[in-house]
C-alpha cells in the first residue's frame, strides 16, 4: 500500500509556474496600475517634461561620415609599405591557353564551389610546422592533375600526392596563388 502514501510538497519552482495564472496576480496587477507614480504620469500636463529637462535630438550626420568627408592626408615621408593610395594592385590578366590544352578536354575536371571559386586550399598542420595546399572536387584522372601541378611548380614526386581516401591532390608548400592560376588558364 505504498500508493497511499502522502507525497511530498512540490518545488518552489513548480508553484510559482502555476500560480503566475492565477486569478490573484491579475489583481495584483490592477493594484499596480494605482501607484502614486502611475497616477501622477497619467495627470501630468501636456507641457511636461519642461524643454529643460528633455534629451537634445540626435545629430543628422554620424561619425563615420564626418570621418570620410576628411580623408587623411598623404604621407610624404617613406614607410615600410610602398604604395599608399589604398586600393589593390589588380593582377594582370591571365592569358588562356589552347582550346585543345583547356577545361573540357582535359582528362580531369575541377569543380567550382557554390560561390564560384577554385576549391585551392592553404592549410598548416603540426603546429603550423607543415603547409600544405590541398586541390578539391576533382573528378576524372587525378594523377594527372598531380603530375601537371608538379611539373609546373617544380615540386619532386614525393611533395604532390593524390589522397587515396578523399581523392585530393596535396601539395607540400603553400601555392594557392600559382594553383589557381594554373587553373585559370585552363578555363576552370
Amino acid at each position: 500500500m505504498s500508493f497511499l502514501r502522502p507525497l511530498g510538497l512540490p518545488r518552489p519552482a513548480t508553484v510559482r509556474h502555476f500560480l503566475r495564472f492565477s486569478t490573484s496576480t491579475q489583481c495584483r496587477e490592477a493594484q499596480a496600475a494605482h501607484t502614486p507614480p502611475a497616477e501622477a504620469s497619467r495627470q501630468a500636463s501636456a507641457s511636461y517634461p519642461p524643454s529643460t529637462l528633455k534629451s537634445l535630438p540626435r545629430p543628422k550626420e554620424s561619425k563615420a561620415s564626418h570621418r570620410t568627408k576628411y580623408p587623411r592626408a598623404e604621407r610624404e615621408y617613406p614607410t615600410r609599405h610602398p604604395v599608399h593610395t589604398g586600393a589593390k594592385a589588380t593582377p594582370a590578366p591571365l592569358e588562356p591557353l589552347p582550346t585543345e590544352q583547356c577545361a573540357p578536354n582535359l582528362a580531369y575536371f575541377v569543380t567550382r564551389t557554390p560561390s564560384k571559386e577554385l576549391p585551392v586550399y592553404q592549410l598548416t598542420k603540426r603546429g603550423g610546422n607543415l603547409k600544405i595546399t590541398r586541390v578539391r572536387k576533382i573528378d576524372g584522372r587525378r594523377e594527372v592533375l598531380r603530375d601537371e601541378l608538379r611539373t609546373e611548380l617544380g615540386l619532386q614526386e614525393k611533395d604532390a600526392v593524390v589522397n587515396a581516401i578523399t581523392g585530393h591532390v596535396v601539395l607540400k608548400g603553400w601555392w594557392k596563388k600559382e594553383v589557381t592560376g594554373f587553373l585559370a588558364r585552363r578555363r576552370f
